[in-house]
């Protein structure tokens, strides 16, 4: 069996990161989240994944290129124009084989068993299951409502607090029989949640799985440093090598640094003298963090540099982005690809800075 991995997503709440990153591929503790799902596939049983691709292809296939993914076979599709959810899968097809298959998400960091999943659809008649999780505030998402046999009722988008009478959304991860794909239109946009799921809940073939298992949706700055810190501390996607203070041999720390688990630090990064790496803090290939500096809670992408005695905190830092020296970066700030934030400014309460902008000296922006 295979997947269909959705990824051609341009992530434009995570912008301006995903300016120059797809979304698939931010890091999470030095990896990209999208090994993480191959990794969640591999562990399913599956053989291969077709990646529907749309926007920035060329980094993920870089990426793979170089993997030994032991068997687990890869294969692309580029979008030339948006197609949705399920012009997406429809777009796949040629590289599916027959008999079901699982199609799933590009912004969902999960710990659902795969093969579960597959288990509970075979054991159905459905044409499709979806997989449902509960979270505490449902208002932001569409509510999924089933009955006592787990078929799907109702969907309810994004309901006021006094349409809810279920804590259950989807999950973004689906079992599908092949016979759904006839029910897409080729070449256009098509929602499987709009308008697939809907059909098939209306004919009585529409299933659902119910997981407790870890679930995140990483499509925003908040969110995906949640993510980060979810599996820095190991509560998700750890392994058996898994260590809280993760520090590769070609680092080069100076004297008097405080490292402060869990962290993670890439290859040939440089800590200066008294600089302190804060808990929940991830260091990208390359980066720099100058004399005195701090930087806590926060995402530092390759090449990223913080200057002396700057404080990042609660933020993301994107590739090749410089923090020059006495600045502070907090409150879920977002700097893109190469900007250059000049000497003692302070960023606070969500600014974003657009890759490639240089900010002057004395600018706040709160």
């Amino acid at each position: 069996m295979r997947a269909v991995a959705l990824i051609g997503g341009k992530g434009t709440r995570l912008r301006p990161i995903t300016q120059t990153v797809p979304k698939s591929m931010v890091p999470l503790r030095n990896k990209p989240y999208v090994h993480y799902m191959v990794d969640a596939m591999r562990a399913g049983g599956l053989d291969g994944a077709v990646f529907s691709m749309g926007y920035l292809p060329e980094p993920i296939q870089r990426y793979f290129a170089g993997q030994d993914l032991r068997g687990f076979s890869l294969d692309y599709v580029v979008e030339e124009r948006p197609l949705g959810t399920a012009g997406g899968i429809k777009n796949a097809e040629e590289y599916l084989d027959e008999g079901p298959f699982v199609a799933t998400n590009g912004d969902v960091l999960s710990g659902i068993n795969l093969a579960e999943v597959i288990e509970a659809h075979l054991n159905s008649d459905a044409l499709a299951t979806i997989t449902l999780t509960s979270v505490d505030d449902p208002t932001a998402y569409g509510l999924v409502e089933v009955d006592h046999r787990l078929r799907v009722k109702r969907f309810v988008e994004k309901p006021s607090s006094d349409e809810v009478h279920t804590s259950l959304i989807n999950a973004g991860i689906y079992v599908l029989e092949r016979q759904v794909l006839n029910m897409i239109p080729k070449g256009r946009e098509v929602s499987v949640e709009r308008e697939i799921f809907p059909q098939l809940q209306a004919m009585g073939r529409l299933s659902a799985y119910v997981s407790s298992a870890y679930w995140r949706d990483i499509g925003t700055p908040r969110s995906y440093l949640a993510a980060s810190n979810d599996v820095l501390s190991g509560a998700v996607g750890r392994g058996d090598s898994f260590q809280h203070l993760s520090v590769d041999q070609s680092v080069n720390l100076s004297k008097d640094v405080s490292l402060l688990p869990p962290v993670s630090i890439g290859e040939r990064c440089e800590i200066e003298a008294g600089a302190t790496i804060g808990g929940r803090t991830s260091l990208g290939e390359g980066c720099l963090v100058g004399e005195g500096a701090m930087v806590e809670g926060s995402i530092l992408f390759a090449g990223a540099r913080v200057g002396e005695g700057a404080i990042v905190r609660n933020s993301i830092v994107g590739p090749g982005a410089v923090v020059h020296r006495n600045c502070v970066i907090r409150g879920l700030s977002v700097l893109g690809a190469g900007c250059i934030v000049e000497e003692g400014n302070i960023l606070d309460c969500g600014a974003r800075i657009n890759s490639g902008t240089r900010l002057p000296r004395g600018v706040m922006t709160f």
